[in-house]
């Protein structure tokens, strides 16, 4: 059979961040062929690049060293994943042709490759570059972050430079979604094994519409148009990406002309520029979704205290006040337009009944539980902003929270070191609307994804790895969801956001995934 995957159709659309490798500036990359900010008559690019405003930098140019779901609009402008997945958030033929389950079981899985894709020096991209990506490599260097996806992978036959076969131990009935969404960037093995990791990393060659040329780490990265790549030469030859950090001020790079095109702003932000004339927004609801990840240490190894915090919060009105009732509120972690998306299910916004839960535990307005709380600023839309008003309907009920901000590197870090002093507001993304890549990942305790970690949870979990039925597992992970909710191992509270601003001319293309894709553009 093709797939067993028509849950991709969906509404829309991880552990990353230690330090990067590699040296701050990337240099000298027109020595490597074919990279170079050149057109495709040679010719210097006469126009201004479209500068984007973007929160991240890349953790590393070797896309395995991390599994990073921030920059992916940047690495999937440099690299090419297996299997596309387009702006409607459907699984679709790339790199990737066609794939077909080989057996019954889920462990034999065979892919047929285009012929006429190209690396950024020439090499022509065969199956033997996907073997060395997802397999040589990962079996050469266990510190790679993606070969946590690919544990179950026993294999990769090669049986023509178009064909492939992924033989795995354990039924990995995911696959396709991985190889969509961020565990199969596709590198070349003559030119790695020719430069080494460092020389890599120095100078990265992938297969994607852009090539990199100029790069100052957290300051901003360069592309040219990649005019051999298979879907065509992108209409918009020159991008820069880039890094501000700060929302505040991705909203005075787009208003002052400094940034043809900013994401991820304050919704308000991004409806004010609209109405001034000069801009138009998108703001998007995706399949991502805001959660508060707990951690099974202090006060909230306490199920009392769990739940008291979920009862605690009012996800309509933090809809209402910060995202103009776009997202919805969420009671489990499938995001509304997913396979395992529960309406039938409901969890009540009750502060009463957070203060009972606290008072079986011996806190009270007069002895209040203290946690620390964490969360990212600026990252996502109104994500500190959020925190916030979190942090005060906690206080009401007798939760004292003490927020501090985190970046996405120190999150990730401290997630897979299992250090996170306390819990954490998230905007957890996946660009596959699979339950296995949510909440089938961060509390899976087996894997460098789990943020909460429990002996429970895999007895409930593991089954639904390897089943076969859809019905049955997609059944089987809304069962499990209200189980996890019911013991406060996460708290989900809405629907993810994408805005974006930019001026005006600029033809873009939202992805419900929320990626940016510059190469889907025109200006």
């Amino acid at each position: 059979m093709t797939t067993r995957r028509n849950f991709i159709q969906m509404l829309g659309g991880s552990v990353a961040g230690l330090a990067a490798q590699g040296a701050g500036t990337l240099g000298g990359l027109t020595g490597i062929a074919g990279v170079g900010a050149l057109t495709a008559s040679g010719a210097a690019s006469a126009a201004a690049p479209l500068t984007i405003a973007f929160p991240t930098d890349v953790p590393s140019w070797d896309p395995l060293v991390r599994v990073a779901p921030n920059p992916i609009s940047i690495y999937r402008s440099v690299f090419d994943a297996a299997i596309d997945i387009d702006e409607k958030g459907v699984l679709r033929p790339g790199v990737v042709t066609a794939w077909r389950w080989k057996d019954a079981s889920g462990k034999a899985l065979e892919l047929d490759f285009r012929p006429d894709v190209l690396f950024h020096n020439d090499d022509k991209l065969t199956s033997d570059d996907f073997r060395f990506t997802l397999f040589d490599r990962l079996q050469a260097d266990k510190s790679l972050q993606v070969g946590g996806i690919w544990w179950a992978l026993e294999g990769i036959e090669t049986p023509s430079p178009t064909r492939a076969v992924m033989h795995f131990k354990a039924p990995m009935v995911t696959a396709p979604a991985f190889l969509g969404y961020m565990g199969s960037y596709l590198l070349p093995r003559k030119y790695f094994e020719k430069v080494g990791a460092q020389g890599f990393v120095a100078k990265p060659v992938g297969s994607g519409p852009y090539r990199l040329v100029n790069y100052e780490r957290d300051s901003r990265m360069t592309l040219a148009a990649f005019d051999k790549h298979w879907r065509g030469a992108p209409k918009i030859r020159d991008v820069v990406f880039q890094v501000v950090k700060d929302p505040t001020a991705r909203v005075a790079a787009v208003q002052a002309s400094q940034a043809d095109v900013s994401g991820m702003l304050p919704l308000r932000e991004a409806l004010r520029l609209a109405q001034g004339g000069t801009h138009e927004s998108r703001i998007t609801p995706t399949i991502d979704s805001y959660i508060v990840h707990m951690v099974n240490g202090g006060p909230t190894a306490d199920r009392n205290v769990r739940l008291a915090m979920h009862h605690a919060i009012d996800k309509q009105a933090l809809v209402r006040a910060f995202f103009n009732n776009v997202p919805v509120p969420m009671s489990t972690p499938a995001a509304p337009g997913t396979p395992a998306f529960d309406p039938g299910f409901t969890f009540a916004y009750d502060p009463a009944q957070s203060k009972q839960l606290l008072a079986q535990s011996g806190y009270s307005a007069a002895k209040p539980v203290r946690v620390k709380f964490l969360a990212t600023n600026g990252v996502y839309p109104s994500d500190y902003d959020v925190a916030r008003a979190i942090q005060q309907m906690w206080k009401k009920v007798g939760i004292e929270a003490e927020l501090s901000p985190i970046e996405p590197a120190q999150f990730f870090s401290q997630a897979v070191a299992g250090t996170l002093p306390g819990p954490t507001l998230w905007l957890w993304q996946n660009g596959s609307g699979d339950p296995e890549l949510s909440a089938g990942s961060y509390l899976n305790p087996k894997t460098g994804f789990s943020v909460w970690r429990s002996a429970d949870v895999s007895p409930r979990l593991d089954p639904l790895l390897v089943e076969l039925d859809e019905t049955k597992r997609i059944e089987g992970y809304k069962a499990f969801h209200r189980w996890a909710v019911g013991e406060g191992y996460a708290l989900p509270l809405m629907q993810g956001i994408a805005t974006a601003s930019y001026r005006k001319g600029v033809q873009y293309t939202p992805f419900l995934s929320g990626w940016m894709l510059p190469d889907y553009w025109s200006a």
